[in-house]
């Protein structure tokens, strides 16, 4: 018994508004903050089917990836969402959806924190970084090569570039040039 109960469970979750209010809350939410890094991604809302209402990041204007909240009527007082993640093919980063499929610590970290964007929108309440923060912390464990990585190399521009400062220094100092 527990297992058809199981397989025909819907996917979602019910919050206690009605369809049209649910849908006005969500177009008026933007993205998780704080997930993205410090400077907010480019992005837009988009409704597909009157049913769905997309989050659109995007790159240089190419879709990165999309979340797509699904809306069904439960009744008169109560609305299903359902949240999924589609990471592009194709387009300023490349293959998305396989570098989601890659990466599966980032890509619970934005399903996650999309889920708790959405909750804090229908439950009226601020956005909560601690219902993401177990998915923050596995992402960045996962992630600590790469991250590691990133802080070499840019701690290696930097050296390049100050190395560089201070050879142009000397040789303006050389050709008697005065800042």
């Amino acid at each position: 018994m527990l297992l058809v109960a199981a397989c025909t469970r819907e996917k979602g979750i019910v919050y206690a508004l009605p369809y049209d209010e649910a849908r006005q809350l969500l177009l008026a939410t933007g993205l998780p903050p704080m997930v993205f890094g410090t400077a907010e991604p480019d992005w837009t809302v988009r409704t597909g089917p009157p049913n769905e209402i997309a989050w659109i990041v995007k790159r240089n204007g190419g879709e990165l990836f999309r979340y797509t909240a699904t809306l069904d009527t439960v009744d008169n007082a109560h609305t299903r969402v359902a949240v999924a993640l589609t990471g592009a093919a194709s387009g300023p980063g490349g293959d998305v959806a396989q570098k989601l499929a890659d990466n599966p610590s980032i890509r619970a970290l934005y399903e996650v924190a999309v889920e708790e964007r959405v909750a804090s929108a229908l439950e009226r309440r601020p956005f909560d970084i601690q219902r993401i923060a177990p998915a923050m912390a596995t992402a960045t464990v996962a992630n600590l090569d790469a991250i590691n990585r990133q802080f070499d190399e840019a701690s290696a521009e930097f050296h390049r570039r100050d190395r560089a400062n201070i050879e142009k220094a000397y040789r303006d100092e050389a050709a008697g040039r005065r800042y």
